[in-house]
This record gives C-alpha cells, structure tokens and sequence, in this order.
C-alpha cells in the first residue's frame, strides 16, 4: 500500500477506535428519605439516570403507596445484576417487576404477567444476593437471562401488606466486553502508527 494512504486513513481509524468506547459519567444514587418520594404513576415513573458501577437506591413502599422508576442503560452498557441490599420490614414480603420501555404500563390491580418482562417477591433472606436473574424467571412473565442489554427500563416495587417495608438495592451496570474485533483494530492501529514512523523517517 502507497505510505501516504497509510497516513491518510491513520485518522479515520482512530475516530472509528475511540467512536466504539461508551462513554460514562456518575451512576445514581436516589434515596426517598433525602431526595423525595418515587413516582406512584406507572406511566410517569421517576427517571434516574444510570451509568456504569453501582447505582443505589433506598426507598419505602406500603400498601397503597407503589413505586415507579426508570433509566436508560447506554450503549455499549450492560445490566449485570440487581443486588438486595436491605430490606426492613415486619411482613415477610414485597413485588418488584420490569418491563422494557421508559413507562411501566401494566396496571396495579388486574395486572398481567405476560406484559411484564420479569418478576419477583422479595424479602429479608435475599439481602446480599442478585436478585435479577430471579426476576427473569417470574411466573407467567415474557422471561430473561441477564445481563440485560442497552435499551429503557422501568420498575415497580410495592407492598400489598399494611406493614411498611424499607429496602435498598444496587443495580449493577458494566461496560459490554470490548469483542475480539476491536482488539484487531487495535493491532491494526500499531501497525499504521509504525508506519507513519518510518514514512517520516525516510523522507527526512
């Protein structure tokens, strides 16, 4: 190949390397006694604006008062897990789900599972575990293996029971694994740089 087209598409592949590396910014941390309650509109959830490590959440529900929310993972991010970190309550159980999508349009009474993309009841002995490969097995639900891919999220956490239940959890977001193809480009950047070096070397 001519030295000057190597230099010439030098450029080129660089903003095609650096056009592959997702961005990132702070993950969130939302905590309902400090920042206020969750939406209880299933169709205008709180938005939280997630990013890569570990996004927290702390809230309260009790009957009557559901939980909605929303975020976006990024491309080039992944969900990986969803990690109960507390839950305080004297009843033994609470409902979380997810659907795809920036709404969560199943209603509260007369909901159905085949709307929903996982589901689960949570409770005290699941503090500490990842809880979001549980919810793509919810019973009746469309179903999914995590990770869960880029695209819009929505939840919704309630508690049926007059006992309120506090819980805290931490969804778990991570950068896709660069694929064996960008390890190439990569290989074939040192070669055009090495190139570059000797052009200007024998036009000296």
């Amino acid at each position: 190949m001519d030295n000057r087209k190597i230099c010439n598409a030098l450029p080129v592949v660089l903003l095609a390397a650096f056009s592959c590396l997702p961005a990132t910014s702070v993950a969130f941390v939302y905590d309902e006694g400090v920042d206020g309650d969750l939406s209880n509109d299933g169709l205008s959830p709180t938005v939280l604006v997630a990013d890569v490590g570990a996004n927290t959440l702390a809230g309260t529900t009790v009957s009557g008062d559901l939980d909605y929310f929303t975020f976006n993972i990024g491309a080039g991010f992944r969900l990986d897990a969803i990690i109960l970190t507390a839950f305080d309550s004297a009843d033994d159980l609470a409902f979380a789900a997810v659907q795809s999508g920036a709404t969560f349009t199943e209603p509260p009474v007369g909901t159905d599972p085949a709307n929903l993309l996982g589901w689960l009841h949570f409770a005290a002995p699941l503090v500490g575990t990842d809880i979001l490969d549980d919810m793509g097995l919810g019973d009746g639900a469309i179903g999914f293996v995590p990770p869960l891919p880029s695209g819009d999220y929505s939840f919704w956490i309630q508690q049926t029971g007059t006992d309120s239940v506090g819980y805290g959890m931490q969804f778990v977001v991570s950068a896709v694994p660069v694929p064996a193809a960008l390890y190439l480009l990569g290989s074939g950047l040192i070669a055009l740089g090495g190139a570059r070096l000797r052009v200007r070397s024998e036009e000296k």
